[in-house]
């Protein structure tokens, strides 16, 4: 988690900047990334906007089947890996009935914020399944906070991927939701 730290003194630094508006930051991220992207918003109410891509699903849909169970002593085991989750890996069973919180949790933390989650049909990491179960755990906050539209999810036909075309959707979500219009030389 010292990632999500690290993030956090990059917003501190570009706030120092005349050029960023400090009411308008957003966080993108793939894979790792995708995660990091939401404990960041998570725990930080500057970002505006996530965009979180193959990052998450729900700990009872996070499989790796016996050969990563096997091979990592538990079938969170290749998320909670020592050089990433140690806290994880030492305190709780790597079976995941143990562990003091799950993602539609994350995303209630981030809530009524904008939040847009890439969540391919055949990602071998992150089961589509446990992203549906998920957003349907956080959308009673989302309506409860008049926001349900702001949280959003694309299913495309892809593996372990951030499609072009989904790509570019996320892309108009940020703009949108920060209010930014981007360069002709930026769309093309």
């Amino acid at each position: 988690m010292a990632a999500i730290d690290f993030h956090m003194h990059c917003i501190n630094y570009l706030e120092q900047h005349a050029r960023v508006d400090a009411n308008r930051i957003g966080v993108i991220g793939h894979s790792l990334g995708g995660h990091n992207a939401l404990f960041l918003a998570a725990l930080d109410e500057r970002i505006k906007v996530v965009v979180t891509s193959c990052g998450w699903t729900q700990f009872d849909y996070y499989d790796t089947g016996p050969s990563g169970i096997e091979r990592y002593g538990g079938r969170l085991g290749p998320w909670a890996q020592e050089r990433y989750m140690p806290w994880i890996r030492e305190k709780y069973n790597l079976d995941g009935d143990l562990l003091p919180f799950n993602f539609h949790e994350v995303l209630a933390l981030i809530a009524p914020r904008a939040c847009f989650t890439n969540a391919p049909t055949n990602d071998a990491n992150f089961s589509m399944a446990g992203v549906i179960d998920g957003l349907a755990k956080a959308r009673p906050i989302y309506q409860l906070l008049d926001a349900e539209e702001l949280l959003q999810v694309r299913h495309p036909e892809a593996e372990h991927d951030f499609p072009t075309q989904v790509r570019r959707e996320s892309y108009e979500f940020i703009d949108q939701h920060l209010r930014h219009t981007p360069s002709k030389h930026t769309i093309e």
